[in-house]
C-alpha cells in the first residue's frame, strides 16, 4: 500500500505544480494582452463620448437659436444661465452654468434629451464674456484711434476662455501703462485677464 501511494502523491504534486505554472503563464499572457485592450477601449469610449458631445453642443446651440452659426459672436444669443461649454479630456460634454447648478442641470437634460454630460458652476455668463469681446472688437475697428495707441501697438489677441470663465487678452508687453490704457479706453471688466504672448504669424 505504501509503495503505490508514494508514486501517486508524487504524481499529484507534479501535476499541481504544472497546472500552477501554466496558470501563471496564462495570467502573464493575459496581462500583456489586457493593457493594449484597455487602452483601445479607452480610446473607443473617448471617441464615442466626443461624438455625443458634438451632438449635444449642436442641439444646445440650436435651442438657443436656429441661426446660431451666423450669430455665434452675438451676446444676445446666449441665456444668462449659460457660461459656455467644452469637451473634457475624456470626451465628455461639460456645460458651465451660473446660478443654481441642479435647477440648470434639469433644464439642460430637458433641452438635450439625455443626462450623460457634466455641469460646472461659474461666476460669469458667456453673454457677459461676449459683451466684453464686443467692446474689444469695437475698439479695434475704430479708425479714429491712432495706430500709435499703446494697446494697438502691443495687442496680440483676445478670446473668451470658457474653462477659466474669463476673457483673455494677449499683449506682447505686460507693462502697467498698456494695461491701464486698455482698462481706460476699452473695458475695466473684472472678467479680463491679461497675459503675455506673441502676435500670430501671418500665413
Amino acid at each position: 500500500m505504501k509503495t503505490t501511494s508514494l508514486p501517486l502523491i508524487l504524481f499529484s504534486t507534479i501535476l499541481l505544480i504544472s497546472v500552477a505554472c501554466n496558470q501563471q503563464k496564462k495570467n502573464t499572457a493575459e496581462d500583456n494582452v489586457t493593457a493594449p485592450a484597455i487602452a483601445a477601449d479607452s480610446a473607443a469610449n473617448s471617441a464615442k463620448n466626443n461624438e455625443q458631445a458634438m451632438k449635444y453642443h449642436e442641439k444646445l446651440m440650436e435651442h438657443f437659436s436656429a441661426d446660431w452659426m451666423e450669430r455665434e459672436s452675438d451676446p444676445d444669443l446666449y441665456p444668462d444661465y449659460y457660461g459656455g461649454s467644452f469637451i473634457d479630456n475624456s470626451g465628455t460634454f461639460v456645460i458651465a452654468v451660473t446660478g443654481n447648478q441642479e435647477a440648470n442641470r434639469l433644464k439642460l437634460v430637458d433641452i438635450l434629451g439625455g443626462d450623460d454630460f457634466k455641469v460646472e458652476t461659474v461666476q460669469y455668463s458667456y453673454r457677459q464674456m461676449m459683451q466684453v469681446m464686443d467692446k474689444i472688437d469695437a475698439f479695434l475697428a475704430d479708425n479714429t484711434i491712432s495706430q500709435e495707441h499703446p494697446v494697438l501697438v502691443q495687442f496680440a489677441g483676445a478670446y473668451p476662455d470658457v474653462m477659466e470663465n474669463r476673457v483673455k487678452v494677449i499683449l506682447t508687453g505686460m507693462d502697467q501703462a498698456v494695461i491701464s490704457a486698455f482698462k481706460k479706453d476699452i473695458s475695466d471688466s473684472p472678467l479680463l485677464v491679461f497675459e503675455k504672448g506673441e502676435r500670430p504669424a501671418l500665413m
